[in-house]
């Protein structure tokens, strides 16, 4: 029998204010008694007019003072802290986290285990994603820096999808800087309870100072650590990509082997667990069981009782307003049988309009969410998400009105022109943005955009054109300086007029139905992707890239241009930089050249 199946159905927290019960009977005993003895004026007032002149039925009424001894036993009551016995499930109280740090070294690269360490390492990491127990699930890489990949969640897409392109190149340094690795991975889980995190360290071996700091973590870890070796004793050569084998500094062929025994001593000495990479999920069951026995274990011995002495408030309140006033307690019940106005819902007693309208972005549901938003700016926000841009350039330009000097409401007013096809009217208020903040790099970016699709359309009017000239008859282009001006028998315009002849005017006075460029799926969110690539989080990017080229495939559709136009310009919209790797890349080493400019 567990500790949680001993405790009692029913008990009180507090139970020292049920003292207080005695003392608050018993006052409310005596203002009874005094009650009945008289007001004090009997003696003053003659007996034949006592009955006239003074209330004795009310004196001896004991209602009012039952209700108060009500009263008093319910407040004591609910201070002392009655509480029942609630099961509470494992996946109520915390759901694991653990911390996956993988070693990206040059020696992932040995063959050891086919195909190789780190395709193994990474089918590894699948496997504890797709394990039932739903862990939330970080990923740090180290080689000669460390670098988070993605913080601790359950977007398994999102890391799956960065999993797949790590390798050794995209390091900005080699090496074995293990103390960074494990230091970074402490951080992340500093503030998560013990018994329901840990850390687990993926490697194809430690030595010298990557040995020492190892030894250094495992200490202040202890069962938090989990040591996974990857690779064999006899061990492999390393494959170069431009040929040969990786060599140490005498030129001798390197064949980096896995210490097994020593790997294992130093997790047995600190009480951290150590396996042998396998081909099932021994190796995961034998290093995560430990957590799941910390955690379930954890909650058998954790005291199930659940405070129910506020619910008592509710009553306490209603006796104490029928006791300062008569009727209070009949208005009450009978505004809360009332029903509510028309055109209010019952989310109106919790939430604000907003709020609402947030919880209906949040569900995928724009359409809804403009309905319901107050805010103007929100409100435009969620015409842009249901793709109303004529609409959301007309509340952009009220925001405009009452906030004329915001970079971001120039920005977003800019971004729905841009996707509602006026690109010069979106390019002035891309300036007005970058005039107002010159550092507005979304803005920036989304300028650039703009500017080289109306370029695209430029070129490609003018390649139509001499397309068509081209195809004239050769009589016809002899009589074009006689008939400068004129129209031919079909009514077509001279092909000597001027306006006609500048491909570039001709694209821009027609009205061009296509809408934003690729990287805009929504204001703001251009400048969140480049925040994130810089301060860390690779994966808000990525996800919001995708986003965007779904959109930008949508958008394409337009009745003005023919089918080779339309294909040709739907090409330039949906090429998009989308290299998860190459984004690591740049992540890396703007993080490595970071920590070097910083000083310690």
């Amino acid at each position: 029998m567990t500790h949680a199946e001993l405790l009692p159905d029913f008990t009180f927290l507090r139970p020292i204010w049920l003292l207080g019960l005695l003392p608050g009977l018993a006052l409310c005993w005596l203002l009874f008694q005094r009650s009945r003895s008289g007001s004090g004026w009997e003696s003053v007032i003659p007996g034949r007019w006592q009955q006239l002149l003074l209330d004795g039925r009310r004196a001896r009424t004991p209602g009012p003072f039952l209700l108060l001894a009500l009263g008093v036993t319910m407040g004591v009551v609910a201070l002392a802290g009655p509480a029942v016995r609630s099961p509470v499930h494992l996946a109520e109280q915390n759901q694991s986290s653990v911390v996956v740090v993988l070693d990206l070294s040059r020696n992932m690269l040995a063959g050891d285990l086919p195909p190789s360490r780190l395709a193994r390492a990474q089918r590894k990491i699948q496997d504890l994603l797709a394990r039932p127990e739903g862990y939330q699930v970080g990923l740090v890489a180290y080689a000669g820096s460390a670098h988070r990949v993605t913080p601790i969640s359950d977007d398994y897409a999102t890391l799956t999808n960065l999993l797949r392109v790590l390798e050794p190149g995209l390091m900005p340094s080699q090496g074995n800087n293990l103390d960074a690795a494990l230091t970074l991975a402490r951080e992340m889980i500093e503030n998560l309870p013990r018994r329901t995190s840990a850390v687990l360290l993926i490697t194809s071996g430690a030595d010298g100072d990557a040995l020492e700091a190892l030894e250094h973590h495992a200490a202040e870890l202890g069962p938090r650590l989990a040591i996974l070796g990857v690779g064999t004793s006899a061990g492999s050569p390393v494959a170069l990509a431009e040929g040969g084998f990786m060599r140490d500094e005498a030129g001798r062929i390197l064949l980096p082997r896995l210490d097994a025994q020593t790997l294992g001593a130093l997790a047995r000495r600190h009480g951290a667990g150590y396996q042998g990479i396998t081909q099932d999920d021994a190796d995961l069951d034998q290093l995560l069981g430990r957590l799941e026995n910390r955690v379930a274990s954890s909650a058998d011995r954790q005291v199930i009782l659940r405070d129910v002495g506020h619910w008592l408030l509710l009553p306490l309140v209603l006796l104490a307003a029928l006791g300062l006033r008569r009727g209070w307690l009949g208005v009450v019940l009978l505004a809360a049988l009332l029903p509510p106005p028309a055109e209010a819902g019952w989310a109106d007693l919790w939430q604000r309009a907003d709020q609402q309208a947030m919880d209906l972005l949040a569900e995928d549901r724009p359409d809804a969410a403009a309905a319901r938003f107050e805010n103007p700016a929100w409100r435009s926000w969620a015409l842009f998400e249901a793709q109303r841009f004529d609409e959301a350039v007309a509340g952009y330009a009220q925001v405009l009105k009452d906030d004329p000097n915001e970079a971001d409401h120039h920005y977003n007013y800019g971004t729905a022109l841009a996707m509602a096809g006026r690109y010069e009217e979106s390019l002035e208020a891309f300036e007005q943005a970058l005039t107002r903040q010159p550092d507005h790099q979304a803005a920036r970016y989304n300028r650039a955009q703009v500017e080289a699709l109306l370029k695209s359309l430029a070129e490609q009017a003018a390649a139509e054109a001499a397309e068509a000239a081209a195809d004239e008859p050769a009589g016809q282009q002899a009589e074009a300086p006689k008939d400068s001006g004129t129209t031919d028998a079909t009514g077509d315009p001279a092909a000597g007029d001027p306006a006609a002849g500048d491909p570039t005017e001709a694209s821009q006075s027609s009205s061009d139905p296509l809408q934003a460029p690729p990287t805009t799926s929504s204001p703001g969110q251009d400048a969140a992707a480049l925040a994130a690539e810089d301060s860390g989080d690779i994966s808000s990017q990525t996800a919001e890239t995708e986003g965007a080229g779904r959109e930008a495939t949508a958008a394409t559709g337009s009745p003005a241009l023919d089918p080779e136009q339309r294909q040709a310009l739907q090409q330039w919209l949906q090429d998009i930089h989308d290299d998860p790797g190459e984004l690591l890349r740049r992540k890396f080493l703007h993080q490595h050249l970071q920590r070097r400019e910083t000083p310690p």
